[in-house]
């Protein structure tokens, strides 16, 4: 199990969106369109491959110089309950943390919440409606 940095608009990225749309789209009826992927160029595309194939991927958007949302957290079907999903969380955090940043934020769906909080993110605000599913705003202090 590897996991790195692929640069938009690269081979891992495209597969990396193809992996996040399988998970996170496609179960609730959705596609990715142009719209949809733009802000992927803002982003930081962190992969986690085994024997060369994407089987988890996460993104970094920074928000200002403290922060950074943690953002499409997706794990292929085939590695779920393997730790790969913490891995992925904590090497976006260090790699996060390495380029200065102090805190993170996401969006939890609110099936998920109790695998963050194990990993040290609080709830704060209220649940709120994205892509038709409840969730979490969540933050954590790197």
């Amino acid at each position: 199990m590897e996991i790195k940095i692929a640069e938009y608009g690269s081979e891992l990225y495209r597969a990396s969106v193809l992996l996040r749309e399988k998970i996170l789209r496609l179960p609730l009826g959705m596609k990715f369109n142009a719209q949809a992927l733009e802000q992927d160029k803002e982003c930081i595309h962190i992969i986690a491959t085994d024997n060369n194939e994407i089987v988890g991927t996460t993104l970094l958007k920074p928000l200002d110089k403290d922060t950074i949302k943690i953002r499409q957290v997706a794990v292929d079907y085939s590695h779920r309950n393997t730790g790969l999903g913490r891995k992925l969380m904590l090497a976006a955090e260090d790699y996060a943390r390495g380029l200065g940043y102090k805190k993170a934020i996401l969006h939890a769906r609110y099936y998920v919440i109790d695998f963050y909080r194990k990993l040290g993110y609080t709830p704060i605000a209220s649940p709120f409606l994205e892509v038709g599913l409840k969730h979490q705003l969540m933050t954590k202090n790197l």
